[in-house]
């Protein structure tokens, strides 16, 4: 009969490591790649490193440490259900996975900074609007950096948290399920509104519908983020399944390091358009120069490191001053030649 029940209790020892490995190294990787073909534009084209690239450099270290900390957390048994795992496996997975979070939730935050720094170099906004955009990317990171502080201070000691068995004070258990739903809604709020801003200045150029179009998409992709900070946002609950945390919270740590990748990318995309137009230019005509060949010729003769982007001999598109500077113009041409 105790075999009967000890056979109903116990659940398939389904193993979730292996897709939680395949998901988070795929977006990790490919947001390795776009930070590379970045860094390749700015340092052997454009030869201009600003603040912005070391922000981006710093959020894609970040992922890249908290994916490989979470790939030695899956080879010690993270993605299987608890009950299959001895109590000494199970205080290092949740003590490596807490030494991981931090990692993860900067890496997603300090994107933000990088790509305000990006909107007020290319539009150019009214102070107001320049310190509004400021002020959202910066609380971000502060917001997130205290919920690193309190994942750890949360109880005392600390060691309770990946040791139940050690007696200890905690918070509330509200506490810190309400300031993680704050954190992961206000992570959404920056990203669209990091979107919404240089699409209102877009939309009120004299230029086609469809480069209007066309900008709105290559400055809005910080969309993309928000969409994951809200579906990572979703899957919080997890977090309260303490009796199944390795299983239950799988979910929860591929969409944060999604997310983390996805603003890494679009915090980067609006700064390869030289790169994007001189392969556009490579496929459309074979004159057998390198790329790197076509990416110094577009820099002498379409973009230039300072000023508005455009040569003497090239028209500029319409646009009224006031309203956004000649930033704007090589984001114009990338999108006019596609």
């Amino acid at each position: 009969m105790e075999a009967t029940t000890e056979a109903i209790l116990l659940v398939e020892d389904h193993n979730r490591g292996p897709e939680l490995l395949v998901v988070t190294w795929i977006f990790t990787v490919l947001a390795l790649l776009v930070v590379i073909t970045r860094f390749y534009t700015k340092v052997r084209v454009l030869r201009n490193i600003g603040l912005d690239d070391g922000l981006v450099a710093l959020s894609m270290a970040l992922a890249l440490i908290c994916t490989s900390l979470f790939t030695e957390d899956v080879r010690l048994g993270m993605g299987r259900h608890a009950q299959h795992l001895d109590q000494t496996k199970l205080v290092s997975i949740v003590r490596l996975n807490l030494i991981a979070n931090p990692f993860g939730i900067m890496a997603y935050s300090f994107p933000n900074i990088s790509v305000a720094i990006v909107l007020n170099r290319i539009i150019a906004p009214s102070r107001p609007v320049w310190v509004t955009i400021y002020a959202v990317s910066i609380a971000q990171c502060i917001i997130a950096a205290v919920s690193c502080v309190l994942l750890f201070v949360q109880c005392t000691p600390s060691e309770h948290l990946w040791n139940p068995t050690v007696p200890a004070t905690c918070m509330p258990p509200s506490v810190i399920t309400g300031y993680s739903y704050f954190v992961g809604a206000y992570s959404a709020f920056t990203d669209v509104f990091l979107a919404i801003v240089p699409a209102m200045v877009f939309w009120k150029l004299q230029m086609k519908t469809k480069t209007k179009i066309g900008l709105c998409l290559l400055m809005g992709t910080t969309a993309l983020a928000a969409i994951c900070a809200i579906v990572k946002t979703t899957k919080l609950y997890q977090l309260a399944n303490l009796a199944d945390f390795t299983y239950a919270t799988v979910d929860l740590i591929i969409w944060a390091i999604v997310e983390a990748n996805a603003i890494i990318i679009a915090a980067c995309i609006p700064t390869l358009k030289p790169f994007v137009f001189a392969v556009q230019k490579g496929v459309q005509r074979s004159d057998g120069r390198s790329l790197l060949d076509r990416l110094r010729g577009l820099r002498s003769n379409g973009y230039s490191r300072e000023g508005s982007g455009y040569s003497d001999r090239e028209q500029k598109p319409s646009a009224s001053t006031d309203e956004v500077t000649e930033g704007v113009y090589p984001l114009v041409k990338a999108v006019e030649t596609v």
